[in-house]
């Protein structure tokens, strides 16, 4: 039996749930996944100073807990807060969302455009394509003005997840379109449907790294 481990860097449970539930299309009898929530992160994981209030927390709750142990580990955030340290506390394979899902996204297509939870997060996606050293592949990022726990309300948040998404692939030039935040799982299908490109959900490009990482024993 092989273990991962899913953390959510920020504090709002109902995305620690939305989280858990993108994860079931992996679980089988050799594979158990658990999500734990960081409860001293911000309730959004937005701005550039959300980003510096979630790793400290975050790598407090890695090296401290007393949960199961874990062959891999998500961070599962689209920010990637402290994947470096995660990987020097734990000791083992760490994938982010952000890094997962824009790498899976170039496996589908030629540009990727990210629906961005909040302007705060655009520089702040900016800033990651950049250390990724994939600008040339990034269409742009595009807002849709919610904090996480707004994300529950579900015709709101496909409704601007749609605008968002077709201004990436009809004025951005995107033909994938990557969710910008773990709190949007939820509605990979909805956002598939409104902008007819592929869609990657950047918590299942990670779960799957982390899985075939664990299984492989890498």
């Amino acid at each position: 039996m092989r273990h991962i481990l899913i953390i959510n860097p920020n504090s709002t449970e109902s995305c620690t749930a939305s989280i858990d539930r993108a994860a079931e299309a992996f679980r089988s009898p050799d594979i158990e996944i658990f999500a734990e929530t960081v409860a001293a992160g911000p309730v959004s994981v937005a701005s550039m100073a959300d980003h510096a209030r979630a790793q400290g927390p975050l790598v407090d709750h890695i090296a401290g807990r007393n949960g199961p142990a874990a062959d891999a580990i998500v961070i599962a955030c689209f920010s990637d807060p402290a994947l470096p340290a995660a990987k020097e506390v734990s000791g083992l394979p760490c994938f982010g969302l952000g890094e997962s899902g824009m790498l899976a996204a170039m496996q589908r297509g030629m540009r990727f455009g990210i629906v961005a939870l909040a302007e705060a997060s655009v520089e702040r996606q900016q800033r990651r394509v950049a250390e990724l050293g994939i600008g040339t592949r990034y269409a742009g990022s595009r807002a849709v003005s919610l904090s996480v726990p707004e994300l529950a309300d579900a015709d709101r948040t496909v409704s601007a997840m749609a605008e968002a998404g077709a201004a990436l692939v009809r004025q951005d030039g995107a033909d994938v379109v990557v969710m910008g935040c773990a709190g949007m799982a939820d509605y990979r299908n909805a956002l598939a449907a409104a902008v007819g490109r592929p869609v990657i959900e950047p918590t299942q490009a990670a779960i799957g790294a982390a899985v075939a990482a664990a299984r492989q024993g890498w």
